[in-house]
């Protein structure tokens, strides 16, 4: 969601979350209530003392369950179109997915090696992140990211990767933050460790004496960066040989990315929101299984996003991608030693049926654009759309109707549009600003192609510093 200055993959990755319960675990148990700041000390205590070095034990579908993944499944595959180019996450979902529909997954992974060639021979924007969910993708699909041939060419991606995440941290020694955010920089980890390569992950430890800021959106914790960070950390704990030294880092830091998802945990089994759930539960699914099982009841999570798929929430396809690795008991480690001659071709997709339509009825919203850096202005506008409309479609309105105030600008991004600028004022990665988009004062879970808003409803669009 615009919302969340998070940036996966070239800030379009920026998404809204929802404030978190810390107080969840406690909440959930009955335990007698203590001081909010002493829970993650408590806890990590807990954790370190529990720990027992086995992988927790993964949640599984019943057999009628599985239709409501095979639902996502399949609003993934209905998101392609051949002159697409692939969504590298959604390319990984599909692959770790127990049911395939293997014409559609070949012509993408195809079409995903055309554009990575292409990229690469343009010399168009290719992001450390982007890099790393292809190679992720295509090593999902058992093809090789040293030597992706397409369009009689032929590109070596995880050295582009190496390349790409020395330059990260380059940006790191010399500026204190990345080129891009630590997101990509925990996919950067897992895509190079899981191709044998070991990476510096520097950026991603925690030191007992300092605030861990990369893992934190202003004052609120970021479960998603948190979980691939955890995942991408594992795997080089336990796929590449380490000193004593690297491996209690290591370790120390996962104790502290584990405590955190879990305070994060709300009662009703969410973690985060309910879009960094299932980043979290792969992340929970590695992690030692007698401490994690203590504080986390896995089948509630599961029920409570198994429950969420009816009502639409992740219709969208970047959010199907990112929860069905973990309802079928996946996580992205598995891409590595996967065989993909025992995919089935069992994903049947059935023609769309188009629903009779009635004369809509129209919503009226107050829409408001603001500068929340500088304070240069603040306008508002009623907004009359038809029921059912989304947050861009209020945009596109109060454009038509007052172009010289609510002009806006979109790009595309792996989740859909995504707000660049306001009244003329565009995003910033120098200044490290971007548009948040709220409803009232609440910040918003989905982004304008996907939120859709209801009556007397007051939507904001906030240029807000991260």
């Amino acid at each position: 969601a615009q919302s969340r200055g998070e940036a996966k993959q070239k800030r379009e990755e920026q998404r809204s979350r929802g404030t978190a319960s810390r107080l969840g675990i406690l909440q959930a148990s009955g335990a007698v209530p203590v001081s909010a700041k002493m829970l993650p000390v408590l806890l990590t205590l807990l954790l370190a003392l529990l720990g027992s070095g086995l992988e927790a034990t993964r949640c599984s579908l019943s057999e009628s369950e599985q239709s409501s993944v095979t639902y996502l499944l399949t609003k993934m595959i209905n998101s392609y179109s051949p002159n697409d180019i692939p969504n590298p996450s959604i390319v990984l979902a599909l692959r770790l997915a127990t049911h395939h529909n293997l014409k559609t997954e070949k012509e993408m992974i195809k079409n995903l090696k055309e554009d990575a060639v292409s990229r690469v021979q343009n010399n168009k924007t290719f992001t450390s992140g982007t890099v790393a969910l292809y190679v992720l993708a295509l090593q999902a699909s058992c093809s090789d990211s040293r030597n992706v041939s397409a369009l009689n060419s032929s590109v070596d991606l995880v050295d582009l990767l190496q390349r790409k995440y020395n330059e990260e941290l380059e940006n790191i020694k010399n500026h204190k933050y990345p080129i891009t955010n630590y997101y990509q920089l925990g996919l950067d980890v897992l895509a190079l460790c899981l191709q044998n390569v070991k990476p510096d992950v520097f950026p991603l430890l925690v030191s007992p004496d300092c605030n861990p800021t990369q893992y934190y959106f202003g004052s609120q914790y970021s479960v998603d960066t948190a979980s691939v960070a955890f995942l991408g950390m594992t795997c080089v704990k336990d796929s590449i040989d380490l000193n004593f030294t690297e491996h209690k880092k290591i370790n120390s830091s996962l104790l502290y990315l584990k405590t955190n998802i879990l305070m994060n945990r709300q009662i009703n089994g969410i973690i985060g929101n309910i879009y960094s759930t299932g980043l979290a539960m792969q992340a929970l699914f590695v992690s030692d299984e007698l401490n994690t099982s203590l504080f986390w009841n896995c089948n509630q999570t599961v029920y409570k996003a198994l429950a969420e798929i009816p009502s639409g929430t992740f219709d969208n396809p970047m959010a199907a991608s990112q929860i069905t690795p973990a309802l079928e008991g996946m996580t992205y480690l598995d891409v590595r030693g996967k065989n993909c001659s025992a995919d089935q071709d069992n994903l049947i997709i059935s023609p769309t049926v188009l629903a009779s339509t009635s004369p809509p009825t129209s919503i009226t919203v107050i829409y408001t654009v603001t500068d929340g850096v500088s304070n240069t202005f603040s306008n508002s506008i009623n907004v009359t759309v038809p029921q059912g409309s989304y947050f861009l479609n209020v945009m596109e309105k109060a454009q038509e109707m007052d172009s010289a105030t609510f002009s806006f600008t979109v790009v595309s991004s792996s989740w859909g549009p995504y707000v660049m600028s306001v009244n003329g004022v565009a995003a910033s990665d120098t200044e490290r600003t971007y548009w948040q988009l709220l409803s009232g004062t609440k910040p918003l879970e989905q982004g304008v192609g996907d939120y859709k808003p209801s009556n007397g409803e007051s939507l904001v669009v906030k240029l807000t510093q991260y």
